[in-house]
């Protein structure tokens, strides 16, 4: 049967999936309706995943549905926002008469403990029951996705997408479903909509960067991680995300010294925001390896640009505080991970960090 859902005035039928359904394009009063979502664009359908998607995490961190004012248990329900799935599962048989809200609420406990039988079920029984209602349909996209079944999310999604199309939470799950389904194109279309529109949805930041690297542009990447603003909660994890995104997977050939220059810098300036020891030094690890690895390569582009001389005295430049030539890299690692040793708890992690520090330390006369 087609899906309706009803909200808002609306009431729409999306017709069934194909075998290899594609997730429909964001749709603009200047789109051209004929377009689909074939290889056309910079990212094409078929490109590599970004390895690492949590899509079970992904999905269950979109947008929540409100709780209908008027339903009958919404006061119970308010008074339990922050309970754990399982205390929440058991308060709800309590409730002598249970409504849409509880259902849904019963619907998504179940996802968050892992128990797809009985997510499902109650599924089941809220399609029998609500059929129409457009909440119920969000929960079938959120809960095909994490059970796999991809096409069906999509359909899901587009479904409360028609009914709400000024809403950027159907346009963000679709974007997730197009990136799961390796439609980069799409991904990057829905998430940069979602972006540019409505600042407060800093996942579609990271899930467009995301496609971006997976595509291998990594300059947009950088730059879409980039503009999470400071004054964001997850400014830090944006920044370090574009230190990742400049440095992982390079091939020591290419020309890195601005990449890696840009790098150092932010994490340098991660220090003064609070970034914590572990994760600070960690970083530093990523982007001093990868200059060593850049050094030690013998590649025209790998020789580091000499600073203007001062004093008539000419150096290499500096990465992290360290020269940025082997000997000064190598003791900049030493360095890291004897503090990386410092911070572990005893044991064989601690072990393991002292052996890399003494692996990377340049020989030396004394």
């Amino acid at each position: 049967p087609a899906t309706h859902v009803s909200g808002a005035g609306y009431a729409v039928a999306p017709a069934h999936p194909q075998p290899a359904a594609a997730v429909p394009a964001p749709r603009s009063p200047a789109a051209n309706t004929g377009a689909g979502s074939g290889a056309s664009g910079p990212y094409g359908t078929g490109g590599p995943r970004l390895a690492g998607l949590d899509v079970r995490g992904t999905s269950l961190a979109l947008p929540v549905p409100r709780v209908d004012a008027n339903d009958p248990n919404a006061g119970f329900l308010a008074g339990m926002m922050a309970s754990a799935p399982a205390e929440l599962i058991a308060a709800l048989k309590t409730v002598p008469a249970a409504s849409l809200e509880t259902r849904l609420r019963e619907l998504r406990a179940s996802l968050e403990m892992n128990d797809l039988g009985g997510a499902q079920e109650t599924l089941a029984t809220l399609e029998l029951k609500h059929p129409d209602d457009w909440r119920v349909v969000w929960y079938r996209g959120i809960t095909s996705l994490v059970t796999g079944d991809n096409e069906n999310a999509a359909l899901s999604f587009d479904a409360v997408y028609d009914a709400f199309p000024g809403e950027p939470a159907p346009k963000l799950a679709l974007g997730v479903c197009a990136e799961v389904l390796g439609q980069l194109d799409n991904a990057a279309e829905y998430y940069r909509l979602v972006w540019a529109t409505d600042p407060s949805f800093v996942s579609a930041a990271f899930g467009l960067a995301r496609v971006q690297v997976a595509a291998g542009d990594r300059g947009g990447a950088v730059g879409s991680l980039e503009s999470v603003p400071e004054a964001s909660i997850h400014y830090t994890a944006a920044r370090v995300a574009a230190v990742r995104a400049r440095l992982r997977d390079r091939a020591p050939e290419e020309p890195l010294i601005t990449d890696l220059l840009a790098a150092s810098a932010q994490v340098s300036g991660l220090a003064g925001l609070g970034l914590d020891a572990v994760r600070r030094e960690q970083l530093s690890t990523e982007v001093l390896g990868t200059a060593l690895d850049w050094v030690l390569s013998g590649s025209p582009a790998a020789r580091p640009p000499a600073p203007p001389a001062s004093g008539g005295a000419q150096g290499p430049g500096t990465l992290l505080g360290v020269e940025l030539n082997e000997r000064g890299l190598r003791f900049g690692l030493e360095r890291s991970y004897r503090m990386l040793a410092r911070l572990a708890e005893p044991g064989a992690e601690r072990i393991e960090l002292v052996e890399r520090a003494n692996r990377f330390r340049p020989r030396t006369w004394v």
